[in-house]
């Protein structure tokens, strides 16, 4: 490994002079970690356009009360950059989106920024053999130019709001969405409307409910299986430990790595394990739930792990507290300062927070290959990319947490780092070879997403009873990952040339 970090690219210098070497867009774990490889391949002709004024991405955006990862610390991080400062077991925002902070500033790529500006295209421009970059920033457009793009928004940076529910735009009261948190709103004395039962929702209701609020209603459409979470603050003296003996830290890593790398069993190949799981989970509803009524409300009649397992203590409580009310009945309508739901009851609102997730089968921004191609239209009947990374018809386009390349079980930088690797092999052997642009085959395309999704149909997210925003709209899982970490980092080792149209 530390042989292949020492290879520096050759041809870096020939750039035409108007043009860079590859523009990479989001500043999140993706985006810096793609930046931190160019740095080690030797190129500093390069930029992360970011639209926030932040580095951290989803971490810089997700500021709700409660936010907090749900993934070990000691996974979520670069494997090279580890970290022996977390507070606790499982961090919070501010922590991960300090410690991307601090990773921009060590690796020098601050530089390379261009913070509070929007890409609005992507373009191929066949007789240049490079990308035409259109952003805008104060209301100012301006064209760049690249050899390779680096998409490392993701597929969940825009936030989802219900299209279903009429008269949002006549709420006279607050509203903001847990993707896009509004500080300066005050919950004090105030009827706070919840919509969603996701992710997020489990973390804010707890947080907002402690804020002197008069009443919580929380909305639910379908109920969540809860895992309880194990958290525990991390002493002064084990973190001087790990600062001293780093070699402890990365042991670790590899122990909390392969106490989770198991659960894949469950979920992927619906394993015994997993219905082990499901029986405690069942338990510690029964446990923390005792009336009978809100019981049935809160248990899922899908199995377990066929949507998004959720890890929280304090959802079930939240929920028995005198001034917090769960709603199942579908919402109707949003008055001025109301929400109908279905049976005609109406409920005095003053603030609507949506917890209501992303749109992961919409790609971000308007992106145009050969021939003019449209990603957008290419991906209309179902998102898919070869290992998550590339599409024919977009040369020198890569993706990072791409379709089917985010995780049910594990840490999803242990797929950034394996893309970021598999990007840079792709670039190494351009440099080599004289290449000028790649292009995946299209038939090795279809053929890879044939298999993937032949072997996810044997998993729980397609087996289980649900419909989850796992799939899109024909109920093919474009999302999750359908095996193991491992075989995924072994896939992405090497670039296989072999299977890609090269142009010089």
């Amino acid at each position: 490994a530390e042989k292949r970090a020492k290879r520096k690219l050759k041809c870096i210098n020939d750039q035409k002079d108007d043009e860079y070497y590859a523009i990479i867009i989001g500043a999140g774990f993706s985006g810096l970690g793609t930046a931190i490889k160019m740095n080690e391949l030797g190129v500093d002709n390069y930029i992360i356009i970011e639209r926030h004024g932040h580095v951290g991405g989803t971490w810089y955006a997700n500021q709700y009360p409660g936010c907090t990862c749900d993934v070990p610390s000691y996974l979520y991080s670069f494997s090279f950059e580890l970290n022996p400062k977390w507070s606790h077991y499982l961090s919070r925002q501010p922590e991960i989106a300090e410690y991307l902070e601090y990773c921009t500033d060590k690796y020098d790529i601050r530089q390379h920024i261009h913070f509070n500006t929007n890409v609005t295209q992507l373009k191929w421009i066949e007789e240049r053999q490079s990308w035409q970059v259109t952003t805008e920033s104060n209301s100012e457009e301006n064209i760049l130019y690249a050899r390779s793009i680096v998409l490392g928004s993701g597929l969940l940076s825009n936030a989802s709001y219900p299209s279903d529910i009429p008269g949002t735009d006549k709420f006279q009261g607050q509203m903001c969405h847990t993707a896009e948190w509004n500080k300066q709103i005050a919950f004090k004395n105030k009827h706070v409307a919840v919509v969603g039962t996701g992710a997020s929702d489990i973390q804010a209701v707890p947080e907002i409910q402690k804020m002197n609020i008069s009443k919580l209603l929380v909305f639910q459409r379908t109920p969540p299986w809860i895992i309880p979470r194990i958290d525990r603050p991390i002493s002064d003296w084990q973190k001087n430990l790990l600062k001293r003996v780093p070699i402890i830290l990365k042991f670790l890593r590899l122990f909390v790595y392969w106490i989770y790398e198991p659960i894949a069993l469950s979920f992927a190949y619906r394993w015994p394990l997993k219905f082990i799981i499901e029986k405690l989970v069942k338990y510690n509803l029964e446990r923390q739930v005792k009336d009978v009524e809100l019981r049935k409300k809160v248990t899922p009649s899908w199995e377990f792990g066929c949507k998004r397992m959720l890890i929280t203590n304090d959802w079930y409580p939240t929920l028995q507290k005198p001034n917090v009310e769960l709603v199942t009945d579908r919402i109707q309508e949003i008055k001025s300062h109301s929400i109908i739901t279905r049976n005609g009851d109406e409920y005095p609102v003053d603030i609507i927070i949506w917890s209501t997730g992303f749109q992961p089968q919409e790609f971000p921004l308007p992106v145009y290959g050969i021939n003019g191609c449209s990603l957008a239209e290419q991906w209309s009947e179902t998102i898919q990319a070869y290992r998550g990374v590339t599409v024919p018809n977009f040369p020198n386009l890569f993706i990072l947490l791409g379709p089917n390349t985010a995780l049910g079980h594990n840490s999803v930088v242990i797929m950034i780092e394996s893309q970021i690797n598999y990007i840079a092999e792709a670039l190494l052997y351009m440099d080599q070879n004289n290449i000028r642009s790649i292009e995946i085959i299209e038939s090795v395309h279809e053929q890879y997403n044939k298999d993937l999704q032949s072997r996810l149909k044997r998993t729980v997210w397609q087996k289980g009873g649900c419909h989850s925003w796992y799939q899109d709209a024909k109920g093919n899982n474009t999302t999750l990952w359908p095996d193991f970490t491992w075989l995924y980092i072994c896939l992405m080792k090497n670039f296989d040339y072999e299977n890609y149209i090269c142009r010089t």
